[in-house]
């Protein structure tokens, strides 16, 4: 429907021949539909042995009503109809089903080939995981997200794959390098789509769900231990955990944990719900609801979970700077901006920078090198006013606010704050010059009124530098800051009339 008008849309469909294929392609669909229910109810109503799946299509050949029922005659017929319509769910849980249901019943000659592979295999379940053909899976999935980029169950899909796969082996090490390789292609898929989609949101939780497995498949460091004293040492000095990595199961907090201490976590936002985990055979037992059945051999560095998140920082930018308008960029980049906090406030020396300066170092540049570029571009793009909230928000959460606070931290942060008023008014100014020549009073949002979100934004910090210097600012201060902020809510009452409301609230806030 994108980039077209409807009645051009509608008349299409109502043309006979059109009407003629749609028709038979639905009956099509209806055929296939009644096969695979036919086929697994008489698949759970008689499971068919061992024995009955080697020999079918050898004695019953031709025969389809005499033929044995078998999960693969399901798969096939699912690959089939999802290849045309990837949006059903429930064609997706069949093919979960049966793929678990195969693995469940595959004979042990089916699940190890050789001496060296049983004797790295701890339990059935872990083997039998491990004989999920994982590529037939993404290449189904690549093929349905490329007829439908947005189709919900084709996503969730491919995440299912690739953490049962993941969870096939915890003890050899060729099994991670490999899954390492999955995900490095995985995020080169994202980009694929991302290039012709940039605010495929879909896209972008995967890219997320993607390098919290990344950051659980084990790192590359070479760990010692010496028999003298017991310490941990590698060829980088770089600090790594004496334990195996969590698994991932919808946060980064478990393996964000490598880097502070426990207590600590940052969230990335759910990607898996402990439902699928234990669908699985996943257990999400621990306290944040991270799975401990994927375990990797080797935990990954510090500067490998550096690595990870400023590439994914650096992504974020690239993508940024594309289009301003990018939201599901900026999300992401707001989801990465504690992690990338942490490691730049994670300094062992005791002249290290406090996390408090380094939040608002941190705020500083994104104002400097995003947001200012941003808003001056497109002012009157509300995407770019949302992320400005949230940095102001979340950099006055990060800092001390109390008696005997970090005097550097509190000056930093003013510092940003007027920064900001200067140049939001430097753009009023000239958008109000640009827009409104003429008639003054002819201010409407419906009729180019760019200044709205300036206002707002003009507002909203203008009433943080009240409330942050409160109990600072003498009396005279504090009146020309409400008086400023007061000018802001009168014209946005202008500008917007319908949330007229709203903005005398946020005005009798100002004199509390």
């Amino acid at each position: 429907m994108h980039g077209q008008k409807r009645a051009e849309y509608k008349a299409r469909l109502l043309h006979p021949d059109t009407r003629a294929k749609l028709g038979s392609k639905a009956q099509q669909w209806n055929h296939l539909s009644e096969e695979l229910l036919k086929q697994r109810r008489r698949l759970f109503s008689s499971p068919p042995t061992l024995s009955d799946i080697d020999t079918q299509g050898k004695e019953n050949e031709g025969d389809d009503a005499a033929a044995a029922p078998s999960p693969e005659v399901l798969l096939a017929l699912t690959e089939k109809m999802l290849s045309v319509n990837p949006d059903p769910s429930h064609l997706w849980n069949i093919r979960r089903e049966m793929l678990v249901y195969l693995i469940q019943t595959a004979p042990p000659s089916a699940i190890n080939t050789t001496d060296d592979d049983q004797e790295g295999i701890d339990n059935d379940s872990s083997a039998k995981s491990s004989i999920l053909d994982i590529e037939v899976e993404l290449k189904l999935t690549a093929h349905c997200l490329q007829r439908n980029p947005k189709s919900y169950s084709a996503w969730f899909h491919r995440k299912w794959a690739l953490v049962y796969f993941m969870n096939g082996s915890t003890s050899q090490q060729e099994h991670w390098t490999n899954m390492k390789s999955i995900l490095q292609s995985e995020l080169e898929l994202c980009v694929q789509f991302l290039q012709l989609d940039e605010r495929n949101f879909h896209c972008w939780n995967f890219r997320r769900f993607v390098v919290g497995l990344l950051g659980s498949s084990g790192g590359s460091d070479v760990t010692t231990t010496s028999e003298n004293d017991g310490e941990v040492n590698n060829d980088d000095d770089e600090p790594t955990t004496t334990s195996a990595v969590d698994n991932f199961s919808g946060s980064w907090s478990a393996w964000m944990h490598q880097i502070e201490e426990e207590d600590k976590e940052v969230w990335m936002g759910p990607q898996i719900s402990q439902n699928a985990c234990r669908a699985v055979g996943m257990s999400t037992g621990s306290k944040d609801g991270s799975s401990d059945a994927i375990k990797s051999t080797t935990p990954l560095s510090k500067r490998e979970l550096e690595k990870i998140i400023m590439n994914e920082w650096d992504f974020s930018t690239a993508k940024i700077q594309d289009n301003f308008s990018n939201g599901s960029a900026f999300h992401y980049r707001s989801k990465l901006l504690p992690l990338v906090l942490e490691f730049r406030s994670s300094g062992d020396s005791a002249s290290s920078p406090s996390e408090a300066y380094e939040a608002i170092s941190l705020a500083r540049d994104e104002w400097d090198a995003i947001l200012l570029d941003a808003i001056f571009t497109e002012p009157d793009d509300q995407t770019i006013w949302f992320y400005h909230r949230f940095i102001v928000t979340w950099a006055r959460r990060n800092t001390v606010v109390v008696d005997g606070a970090d005097a550097e931290v509190t000056e930093e942060f003013e510092g940003l704050l007027y920064d900001m008023v200067d140049s939001i008014q430097e753009l009023i100014d000239v958008e109000k010059e640009d827009s409104f020549e003429g008639n003054t009073q002819d201010r409407h949002e419906s009729k180019g009124a760019k200044c709205k979100w300036a206002y707002l934004g003009m507002h909203l910090v203008l009433s943080t530098l009240l409330e942050f210097k409160s109990n600072e600012l003498d009396d005279e201060d504090k009146i020309e800051l409400r008086e400023r902020a007061k000018e802001c809510l009168d014209e946005l009452m202008r500008i917007d009339p319908d949330r007229r409301e709203r903005y005398q609230i946020l005005e009798s806030k100002l004199y509390r």
